[in-house]
């Protein structure tokens, strides 16, 4: 019976849409379930998904009155028969599933519908606005219209159901959580090459506007198609931001925390203080990075930018306040030298050496501590602070003002990124 039906069809072309001859478009609708995305990139800005296509349109030359619900047409009567020419805009990669057979079906109606299914894995573009990367959200559209027939020959529109794009519930991404999807029309005109302009004799064709090149045996010129009937779906994706806090921001305040122990150190350790600065600004420098090395080169700065950098200043900032310490506390001590003194007495009783002129003036531990003997700070108390002293004074004001700088930026960005990265409504071109 099937060959029967398929037998009205001799003489039509498949390659045309069935009222093609009548002037009068063909309305196909169209609907997708997507069974998984498998993956989405920020380097390489696109997204990959498997869907399953559903296609339902119309040829009053396949109706039949045998008492069947439907026919069901294999792979080799489809060629037989006038399928849409769908093209996806927006499309880098794409592939049928020919998995012991191709995943692709067919069915005949009484009244001369058909009904199409195709599984197909395909990678889209999806321009990314990284600006709030981690606490990013995004949108990702899926685009599909006729390549050869513009909307007077063939008219896409979404089934009429509530639900003409669907989503597998089951679908666990790593990073991304599909908050919403939505399904509309949009115009798409794209340039094609256009019909000889009548001077056959010319070797060249013209680009209004651009260029102009050889072209061998007629003139044309690109010109608008026309409008395509085109179908848009798009995804809302939001950034899980659990892994970033762990991976990201816990390590990098640790990293900041770890180089304030300097600050407790006392001013002589040189070597102690130096090699815990320099630790923290490499390790820092490491992690900022790491984290850049799988994202795009953009030519703005993202919330991750930000956050690394500053840290990285906070890090940097601890090692300059050791080197101005250090240079205070040493510089000090030359001077003290350079004053001379008559003879360097024996250390006292609490192992304490003295250094003096005539006198017994200061007396220095052994831990770098500067503090008169008890019977001159009566006679001597109008001496000047020491460079020893004003060392000591900015190592317990940094103890302080670091933390409170740096718990104050902390207020300030997430704020800032929670609350205003939440208002912010991504737009499907990315931008």
């Amino acid at each position: 019976m099937l060959t029967n039906v398929l037998r009205k069809l001799d003489g039509e072309d498949s390659k045309v849409p069935p009222s093609f001859d009548q002037d009068l478009p063909t309305f196909v609708e169209c609907a997708i379930y997507v069974d998984s995305f498998d993956s989405i990139s920020e380097a390489s800005m696109d997204y990959t998904v498997s869907l399953l296509l559903h296609m339902v349109w119309n040829q009053p030359g396949l109706k039949y009155l045998y008492d069947v619900p439907y026919f069901e047409v294999d792979p080799k009567n489809m060629e037989k028969i006038w399928i849409p020419d769908l093209y996806f805009p927006n499309e880098k990669k794409a592939a049928f599933h020919n998995v012991m057979m191709p995943n692709k079906m067919m069915r005949i109606y009484p009244d001369g519908s058909l009904s199409y299914y195709a599984r197909l894995s395909l990678t889209f573009s999806c321009p990314m606005n990284l600006r709030f990367y981690p606490f990013d959200k995004q949108v990702c559209a899926l685009q599909m219209e006729s390549f050869g027939f513009d909307s007077e020959k063939v008219v896409l529109e979404w089934a009429n159901t509530s639900t003409p794009v669907d989503i597998n519930e089951q679908i666990v991404l790593p990073q991304f959580q599909v908050t919403n999807k939505d399904s509309r029309e949009c115009d798409h005109s794209r340039p094609r090459i256009g019909e000889p302009d009548g001077d056959t004799s010319s070797s060249s064709y013209a680009l209004p506007g651009t260029f102009r090149g050889s072209f061998v045996g007629q003139t044309a010129l690109f010109s608008d198609s026309g409008n395509h009937s085109c179908l848009q779906a798009t995804f809302h994706l939001e950034r899980n931001i659990q892994y970033y806090i762990v991976q990201m921001y816990i390590p990098s305040i640790l990293i900041v925390v770890v180089s304030w122990i300097s600050f407790w150190l006392t001013v002589t350790s040189v070597a102690g203080r130096i090699s815990l600065g320099v630790l923290t600004v490499l390790t820092m420098t490491t992690q900022s990075s790491g984290v850049n090395a799988s994202l795009p080169r953009v030519s703005y700065t993202k919330a991750i930018d930000i956050w690394m950098s500053t840290c990285l200043m906070f890090v940097f900032a601890a090692l300059i306040e050791f080197a101005v310490v250090n240079v205070l506390s040493r510089n000090e001590r030359l001077k003290m030298i350079r004053r001379g003194t008559r003879q360097i007495p024996d250390d006292d009783e609490y192992g304490n050496v003295a250094i003096t002129r005539e006198i017994r003036e200061t007396i220095v531990n052994m831990d770098g501590d500067v503090r008169l003997s008890a019977h001159q700070k009566r006679r001597f108390s109008h001496v000047n602070i020491t460079g020893i002293q004003v060392a000591m004074c900015l190592d317990n004001f940094s103890r302080v003002m670091f933390p409170f700088a740096f718990m104050g930026f902390n207020t300030f960005y997430w704020l800032t990124y929670l609350v205003w990265g939440a208002a912010e409504e991504p737009r499907a071109d990315g931008l």
